[in-house]
């Protein structure tokens, strides 16, 4: 029985090869897609989950305007100590040094985490061998887990020995490495060295803590955003945010370029809407076709099939459909696996994993898949001989129920068209526009440089110019925000009202020649010159709204400084409002900053650097920065999110074009008769083409207002967390609509105009 199921089912499958081809790739690519996605999401969240008491342990972060998200895990090391003796609701705090990553000659990987001892009170480790009691003291001695003795050491006993890449190191431990993936990997453990500075406005490593068993966040959270402590005899705050441990790794990343955990979230949801867009598409036209055939099911019951039989021959043909797209799932699976490695950084090494996974996610997405099908079977199951001759209300579901469907695709379809040219546009207008405050964001500048010794600078300069396609300079005092190493505040300005409270303000030094190179623009006011006293500054917009100042010009604040030009905010990220600024003219030497541009792509030119540099200076290392990319950076997650729904537009318009061509056809199918009479009655071919142009576009036109009124809700609420925004414009709505109807238009015309172009008489013979 099964065999012959098969049979019937492989059969309808291969007679629409076409409407099962595309029908095939959608889900196939809604399963690849929902299994990545899920197995992305599950991976962020499971970091450090195996712990014991993970769920009580939370990271500090304190604001900083040189992190593109606003926030910083790099603390004062105070906070640990003043955490715990603060507040009874937190038991432990430990205060650690970066991970220190490095590779051996033999290309391994190796990780070092510098910790103290109250690390391990709150990740406990299991020792091996040996003893942790050198996080106690001062000496000179690291553990190692059991995997990195194993590769050092073989099954000789690494205690005592010296550890081979530091060789002042001695191993006194060896411990059990982690059971899971951890934001504290490591291979070996050291002791964390005391911090240069015991000063609050010092930071060097990140602080952990955990709180007592039932202590209650909310209040714990209120209590450190408003945290005062001792500086220097002065109390002032100091506002804690906390992140919960199993949250850090995706809230504050380790790498520049990453997706956020929210899109990869939405991405899920967008891969199971093509699949399920797919599924709708291909029962719609089956549902119709087993309509079409409902005499032949209400007679296979007469003559005693079940309808428990039935839905089994109806379901085998859905079932055999899936499979089929799972192995073309798998398939995509492998072609997309290096790209996902990529940009999802899932350290693990063996693709069995990711394999594995994909299964577990890709048999969760076809249960949906059998059980949305399964309802839907139900719903048509009742077939008896009467009502499929008198098949009045059949038709009208069955018009009604292709109606719905087709008008769900065309919603799905507009909306992710929509999303992506909104996306396309804010992304565009952020990396073109001087909103930003740089008008030309492709200038790159030094930030670090090592390996040049001071007296060898101007040699290294000559090098620098003689480089094919770098166009190299020297200039003085970089107004950028991650260039500046001076903050103040003021509680004194003209105009200050009652109440107001002292402003923290960023203090760089500007020259006139920077502020031509990088494009910066005054909004009032003019440059200080030559003649111009000492005290005369810049300020920028964020600085003169928190003075409350509506013309600046003039206004004095820090009792000396006076305005005379104001500055269009300069922004590292287009999600973070600008830090309150003052730009002064230096009149001591001013400090050396070196520019540079390039032709082609940016890693081309760095590695054009390198190699030509190390040839003269074997230890130099040198990273720039440029506006462009800082964007880039801190818009990864929507130039990623961006690609993704520009393919899922692409499947899911191809589905809908696809379901519109094929519901055409068997419509045509299904009014021959009806397209025939109208033409013995006089009706044109252009007469029929409009019936069936005028049905679809009533479709497309409701889809289109359903589609426009909540892509543009959805949108304008992503476009809110920007600082800076592009208008949703009306010729989007317009270019979408119209290139809609022209896909619709071609899709339908050349099937209708086959249909009405028969002979009359031989239709109505026929039927």
């Amino acid at each position: 029985m099964i065999q012959h199921y098969l049979k019937i089912a492989n059969r309808n499958l291969l007679r629409y090869k076409a409407q099962t081809l595309i029908s095939i790739i959608g889900l196939a690519v809604g399963f690849a897609s929902f299994a990545l996605s899920s197995m992305w999401v599950n991976y962020e969240q499971s970091y450090d989950a195996f712990h014991d008491g993970a769920d009580r342990v939370y990271v500090a972060s304190v604001s900083s305007v040189f992190y593109t998200g606003g926030n910083s895990i790099i603390t004062s090391p105070l906070l640990a100590p003043h955490l715990v003796k603060t507040f009874p609701e937190i038991e432990a705090a430990t205060y650690n040094n970066f991970t220190t990553e490095f590779n051996d000659e033999q290309s391994r990987h190796w990780k070092m985490i510098s910790v103290d001892s109250a690390f391990i009170s709150i990740f406990p480790i299991t020792v091996l061998e040996g003893s942790l009691q050198f996080l106690h003291n001062t000496a000179d001695e690291v553990a190692i887990s059991d995997k990195a003795a194993r590769l050092l050491f073989g099954d000789e006993s690494p205690i005592g020995k010296e550890y081979p890449f530091n060789k002042k190191l001695i191993i006194t431990a060896v411990v059990q490495e982690w059971k899971g993936h951890s934001n504290y990997d490591f291979d070996v453990i050291s002791r964390r060295p005391t911090p240069q500075y015991q000063e609050w406005g010092y930071a060097a490593g990140t602080t952990l803590f955990r709180v007592v068993p039932g202590a209650d966040i909310d209040a714990l959270r209120k209590k450190l955003e408003n945290m005062e402590v001792d500086m220097d005899g002065n109390i002032k705050k100091y506002p804690v945010q906390i992140t919960p441990l199993t949250e850090l790794h995706y809230t504050y990343p380790q790498y520049n370029t990453f997706v956020r955990i929210e899109y990869v979230r939405l991405f899920c949801l967008i891969s199971l809407l093509i699949v399920l867009g797919a599924l709708s598409n291909y029962l719609i036209i089956y549902l119709i076709r087993i309509r079409m055939r409902q005499r032949e099911w209400a007679l296979r019951k007469v003559n005693g099939a079940t309808e428990k039989s039935l839905i089994i021959l109806l379901m085998s043909e859905i079932i055999l459909l899936l499979f089929a797209a799972i192995l073309v799932g798998l398939l995509l699976v492998e072609i997309c696996l290096p790209t996902f490695k990529q940009w999802s950084y899932i350290s693990e090494e063996s693709n069995f994993f990711f394999y594995k996974e994909t299964l577990i996610y890709m048999s969760i997405a076809m249960g949906i898949v059998l059980l949305f099908a399964w309802g839907t079977l139900l719903v048509q199951r009742h077939f008896t001989l009467q009502s499929a001759i008198s098949s009045i209300f059949t038709h009208r579901f069955s018009a009604f129920y292709r109606r719905t469907g087709l008008w769900l695709q065309l919603v799905i379809s507009i909306g992710f068209i929509f999303c992506t040219a909104v996306m396309m546009k804010q992304l565009h207008h952020l990396r073109t526009s001087s909103d930003m405050g740089v008008a030309h964001p492709d200038l790159e500048y030094v930030a670090y440089l090592q390996g040049i010794p001071d007296d060898e600078k101007e040699n290294w300069i000559r090098l620098m110019e003689e480089i094919p396609g770098i166009d190299f300079r020297e200039v003085s005092n970089l107004p950028l925000p991650s260039s500046s190493n001076s903050m103040f505040t003021t509680s004194e300005w003209d105009d200050k009202q009652p109440g107001d409270k002292e402003i923290a303000i960023n203090d760089f030094q500007v020259s006139k020649e920077t502020f031509d190179l990088f494009g910066l623009k005054l909004v009032a006011g003019s440059f200080p010159d030559e003649s111009s006293d000492r005290n005369d500054v810049l300020i920028n917009e964020a600085l003169a709204k928190k003075f409350g100042w509506k013309d600046p010009i003039g206004k004095k604040f820090s009792k000396s400084y006076v305005v005379v030009g104001v500055l269009k905010d300069i922004r590292l990220s287009p999600t973070v409002e600008a830090m309150p600024a003052v730009y002064t003219i230096s009149m001591f030497p001013p400090r050396k900053e070196y520019v540079y541009t390039y032709h082609g792509k940016y890693e081309d030119a760095r590695k054009a650097i390198n190699e030509y540099i190390k040839k003269s200076y074997p230890d130099f290392y040198m990273w720039s920065r440029s506006f462009g990319r800082i964007i880039d950076d801190a818009t990864a997650s929507e130039r990623i999110l961006m690609k993704l729904l520009t393919i899922s537009s692409l499947v899911c318009v191809i589905i809908a074009v696809f379901g519109v061509f094929s519901l055409v056809n068997l419509s045509c199918e299904q009014r021959r008769k009806e397209i025939a009479v109208r033409k013995v009655n006089g009706a044109t071919i252009s007469d029929i083409i409009g019936i069936f142009l005028r049905e679809y576009m009533t479709i497309l036109a409701l889809a289109a207002i359903i589609a426009f009124a909540a892509g543009y809700v959805v949108m304008k609420h992503w476009l809110e967390g920007y600082v800076i925004q592009a208008a949703i414009t009306w010729w989007i709505y317009v270019a979408i609509l119209a290139a809609m109807i022209v896909i619709i238009s071609i899709s339908i015309g050349w099937r209708i105009w086959q249909a009405a172009r028969q002979n009359p008489a031989t239709v109505i013979k026929s039927e």
